[in-house]
């Protein structure tokens, strides 16, 4: 069967990542340039042998990046050495589809890398977080509808088999524990969900004095756990309230269904090295807490998104609504409005801005 000639946009630790469950690549070309994804893919006692999942059926036959010789480095990891190309306009002939990676970043650009490729009607994937504003994010999604070219955008929190497992447990809360079984008591609504982020990865001691980053450095994190509470606790957000020092350290979301959802933003410090986001689930019965959800775990979550893209791609039909990606969006925007006013700010009214 043909396989899926990719594009890969920016050359990161994302581009790595899921490039090396799309395509094969050289393990220890893979450990010389990037080094972290590498740790995470390959077996313990091999660095020659890789264990990530494979998605099959793709090749990266084009690769772009602002620094060329990130690009270089990423094209020599595989096999088939994809094409470098110097502008971003020479990519959008001979591809398929196109993956624009962004792991650290927080989606400014993403509007300019993701043009070229929407108006050519190529199936699109634009990294977390989909853009960093509301506009940008409906410009985007109103040129794939103009040019008829599918656009799929996915935090891996949301796709994570981790979560979705910790959601199966949410019967152990929700009925009486002391009420004969089966109970005729109408079951408990979760009511509180707490999520465990890392939005504060930015943030360090430095001679005493605390740094941090602004919020677009911090909202390639910052979604995730907007992401994480929305596929654990439901989608249809109301309103947003948010506190901290830094931008959206605590978020609150109010959803539809009365389900309250706290984001904790905080920093890393205690975890360092890592990137484990952990959740919580209250009711009137009891309380859940989950295992750590974080690299090892992530891997899975990616190779679902790839999954859910290859399907966009082969069908045409897009896995997610656009609905459902500008709501992610539109809570980051709600919070920084409700941090900067000290109040609540409804979804509805930045929707009808925006």
């Amino acid at each position: 069967m043909k396989k899926i000639r990719l594009g890969f946009v920016r050359c990161d630790t994302h581009g790595y990542y899921f490039g090396a469950m799309a395509a094969q690549c050289d393990p220890l070309l893979l450990r010389k340039n990037n080094y972290v994804v590498h740790h995470y893919f390959s077996e313990i006692y091999s660095a020659k042998k890789l264990t990530m999942p494979r998605i099959p059926g793709f090749e990266i036959v084009k690769t772009y990046d602002y620094d060329s010789g990130n690009a270089k480095n990423f094209s020599e990891t595989f096999l088939n050495k994809p094409k470098v190309c110097e502008r971003i306009e020479e990519m959008v002939d001979g591809i398929d589809a196109v993956f624009i990676n962004d792991c650290d970043g927080g989606g400014g650009d993403h509007l300019k890398l993701a043009i070229p490729f929407l108006k050519k009607g190529i199936p699109t994937f634009v990294d977390k977080p989909f853009a960093s504003t509301l506009n940008d994010a409906q410009e985007i999604i109103r040129l794939a509808k103009q040019y008829h070219a599918p656009v799929f955008n996915a935090s891996m929190l949301s796709h994570v088999p981790a979560a979705a497992k910790f959601k199966q447990r949410f019967d152990e809360i929700i009925t009486d524990p002391s009420w004969p079984i089966p109970s005729s008591k109408p079951p408990a609504q979760i009511g509180l969900g707490v999520i465990k982020g890392v939005g504060g990865a930015f943030s360090q001691e430095l001679k005493g004095k605390r740094i941090s980053g602004g919020l677009e450095e911090r909202l390639a994190y910052i979604i995730h756990g907007v992401a994480l509470a929305i596929n654990l606790f439901g989608k249809s957000v109301e309103w947003v309230e948010a506190m901290g020092a830094l931008p959206l350290e605590y978020l609150h979301l109010h959803m539809k269904s009365g389900v309250e959802v706290i984001i904790l933003n905080t920093s890393t410090d205690i975890f360092p090295e890592s990137c484990y986001f952990y959740a919580a689930a209250y009711t009137k019965y009891g309380a859940i807490h989950s295992s750590p959800i974080g690299d090892p775990e992530f891997m899975h979550g990616g190779a679902k998104v790839l999954r859910l893209f290859k399907k966009m791609i082969e069908t045409k039909k897009v896995p997610v609504p656009y609905e459902d990606i500008l709501e992610h969006i539109a809570v980051v925007e709600a919070g920084q409005l409700a941090q900067k006013k000290g109040r609540r700010v409804y979804l509805k009214d930045i929707l009808k801005k925006g």
